[in-house]
């Protein structure tokens, strides 16, 4: 007999997928099979890479040129005939949708088949695809209170949960800031070139002492040469054990994708927050101010126009603080993300009860 099927949908970004990850991953312990539909971009196959997955030719409608929204549309719709097809011969239990435009052409073919069908909004602005899929959901899961763009019909779904987070990622013990000072800077699955370059400078910069510096700068980037003699750096193109930098790290230098932010609030140590300034609805800014406001610890946000220049400076008061002990450190005991759970216990209820 066949176990009963978790759909679990998401791409395009490494908070998407590892929500749809720690929500699979979920499941299986409750005895379930699950099957993720992604896209087709990089981290769609190497996210996924061990997991029973397929892969999906769908494309975004948020465009500006008419032919290529055509182009999509029709790819969509061929895509939503492959998965109508594929949930007729084998009936999904559940479906949800962690972000990404693969959600759309999935969770529509789910609805019209009469599979309960759920949506995870990360950030704090609701994007598009979910904006449309919330009318289709029967609940929608948001990671903060504060989510912008949600209309007063679909707030009657909301669920506050978190995010799901990777059950990897563990709350650390927290000791007096280390000297040299030690800090782990990443930009998200992919690096950013805007914090790259920020470290580069400082570096180089004679006025920084004492400092060990473990950074994630993404692939094909190229790390600068002199390196300041009292600043030991190791450049990693990826990181593959998070938790072990999390560990080792007294401070953080970061982006606020929805993905690191709820990672950080488990983290609890000191953070610089680069937000993305070309983040669609600006939601990389409103997730890291969020963050900042409920966080008991220091969380610095810088302003996503800043200057390069504005940026160094920032970067060189964030650690020469930390350097003297002027940072505050979290004083709330160990927690852990209970996203998952509070998610699964909702759709039982629902399926329970339908």
């Amino acid at each position: 007999m066949n176990k009963p099927l978790c759909v679990c949908v998401a791409g395009g970004t490494g908070g998407h997928i590892n929500a749809a990850l720690s929500v699979g991953e979920a499941y299986k312990e409750k005895d379930f099979e699950v099957l993720y539909l992604t896209g087709k971009r990089h981290l769609d196959y190497k996210l996924f890479k061990d997991q029973k997955t397929i892969h999906l030719d769908s494309k975004p409608l948020r465009t500006s040129n008419p032919l290529t929204l055509i182009k999509n549309i029709l790819l969509n719709l061929k895509s939503f005939m492959s998965i109508l097809f594929l949930f007729l011969k084998r009936r999904p239990k559940v479906i949800v949708g962690a972000g990404g435009y693969v959600c759309g052409p999935t969770l529509m073919a789910g609805f019209l088949l009469g599979v309960p069908v759920y949506i995870i909004e990360q950030n704090a602005v609701m994007g598009l695809t979910n904006k449309l899929l919330g009318w289709i959901s029967t609940k929608i899961f948001v990671h903060f209170s504060k989510t912008k763009g949600l209309s007063e019909k679909l707030k009657t779904k909301v669920v506050v949960v978190g995010n799901p987070t990777r059950k990897s990622i563990q709350s650390v013990s927290h000791s007096p800031i280390s000297n040299p000072l030690k800090i782990l800077v990443f930009g998200g699955s992919l690096g950013a070139k805007q914090i790259n370059n920020v470290i580069f400078d400082l570096i180089q910069d004679s006025e920084i002492q004492n400092i060990i510096i473990h950074h994630q700068i993404g692939t094909d980037q190229q790390t600068p040469t002199p390196v300041n003699a009292s600043v030991k750096y190791v450049p990693m193109s990826y990181i593959d054990y998070i938790q072990g930098e999390y560990e080792w790290c007294d401070v953080i230098i970061a982006r606020s994708g929805a993905s690191t932010v709820s990672e950080l609030a488990i983290i609890k140590k000191p953070t610089l927050i680069f937000p993305f300034p070309q983040a669609t609805d600006n939601h990389q800014f409103f997730n890291a101010q969020i963050f900042k406001e409920e966080s008991d610890f220091d969380v610095i946000v810088l302003d996503p126009k800043q200057t390069h220049l504005e940026s160094v400076i920032s970067a060189k008061s964030f650690i020469s603080k930390a350097q003297k002990g002027e940072l505050k450190l979290t004083q709330s005991p160990l927690g852990e993300n209970q996203a998952c759970n509070l998610i699964i216990k909702e759709i039982e209820n629902h399926v329970r009860n339908s």
